[in-house]
């Protein structure tokens, strides 16, 4: 008995180490990530069961991804799934034979540089019905890149304030958005991502 709880013991410290292919950099695509694009394209706009079914393996892949990637608390630091699968539907249509795990794996690599290192408080924000909570770090990055356009001088300190607010309407008319000041996604893709 002793010998069998060992060697148990021995597996399960063993198995704790995940391997990212074989020898020669290849692996097993299974289930949804092996689908064409075209089958996202056509399920997002039906808002099918497969639709939703592919949003939950994204989070799913995003939630391994954050586990195993060294020096990762999250490889999204305000995109919220609806985002994702918007921008996935934007180059499906381009591309339809491309597999939906290619496409968020690029996604993934892209957002690596900006990812969060370390896990952050969130904050939540709301403008009348309007809610969300971002992270702290978020709402530092926010702040550091408005002021770099010269639209915020407050203190970067992480807290959505009214000289954050203000600054973010200033943003959103220049680049003709409607000016609520609010973080939503698309303000926050084109402020932080582009």
């Amino acid at each position: 008995m002793k010998l069998f709880k060992l060697v148990l013991c021995g597996l399960l410290f063993h198995t704790t180490a995940a391997f990212a292919a074989d020898d020669g950099g290849k692996f097993a695509l299974k289930g949804v990530g092996f689908l064409p694009c075209k089958i996202l394209v056509i399920e997002r706009e039906k808002k099918s069961n497969v639709y939703y079914l592919i949003g939950g393996w994204i989070e799913g892949f995003l939630t391994a991804h954050n586990k195993h990637a060294d020096d990762t608390y999250d490889i999204t630091s305000f995109e919220s799934l609806e985002l994702l699968l918007s921008v996935m539907d934007n180059h499906c249509k381009s591309n339809p034979n491309d597999r939906l795990y290619s496409v968020i794996n690029s996604i993934v690599i892209k957002f690596n540089p900006d990812r969060l290192r370390q896990e952050s408080q969130k904050v939540k924000i709301g403008e009348g019905e309007r809610k969300t909570a971002l992270y702290r770090e978020t709402i530092r990055r926010i702040q550091t890149k408005l002021a770099g356009l010269g639209l915020y001088k407050g203190d970067v300190d992480g807290r959505f304030t009214d000289e954050t607010r203000s600054a973010l309407i200033a943003f959103q008319s220049d680049i003709d958005f409607e000016t609520t000041g609010f973080p939503d996604q698309t303000t926050l893709w084109r402020l932080l991502r582009n």
